[in-house]
């Protein structure tokens, strides 16, 4: 019976691990999600994966050769308790992919907040103040331009205290 599994890979060798697993006919989940990344002046939006050191792999243990994901490179090995892995309902992966966009990234943001929103922030010392949503950071926070007299503000607020503005 297919299942989904989680295999824990060596630090930063997602991406290495799923490309050997794939060619090893294992179907394999690699949940990301966007983030922006400053250096020398330059801003990019790379994927980063959304659960760092773990991909998902869907498999029937009684069909295909399971313990050969253990010898994968790139791979520490699956996570198991006892002496067989242990499977991930579906309804987790499901989950997981049904927020993800068009392109398979993940967004962070309660409510469908996207870049570009103007939101509403709820509490703390910015509390009632709306401001445009600029970016979302993986540290589950989020920088917003609020417009404080007279000019615009970086500033930065938990994401659970955020909501769309009406």
């Amino acid at each position: 019976m297919q299942a989904w599994y989680v295999v824990r890979t060596k630090t930063q060798l997602e991406d290495r691990a799923v490309w050997h697993l794939r060619n090893q006919g294992f179907d394999v989940y690699l949940p990301r999600y966007r983030k922006q990344v400053r250096h020398a002046r330059k801003v990019q939006t790379v994927l980063r994966p959304l659960f760092p050191g773990y991909v998902f792999v869907n498999m029937d243990l009684r069909r295909q050769r399971w313990r050969a994901v253990n010898g994968t490179v790139g791979v520490i090995s699956l996570v198991q308790f006892g002496s067989e892995p242990m499977p991930v309902p579906a309804e987790v992966v499901d989950a997981i992919r049904a927020n993800e966009d068009e392109a398979g990234a993940i967004s962070l943001a309660p409510q469908g907040l996207v870049t570009g929103d103007r939101v509403r922030v709820r509490d703390g010392a910015l509390a009632d103040y709306t401001a445009l949503l600029e970016e979302i950071s993986d540290e589950k926070r989020a920088v917003l331009l609020l417009e404080l007299m007279g000019r615009e503000v970086r500033v930065s607020a938990p994401l659970e205290s955020l909501v769309k503005a009406s």
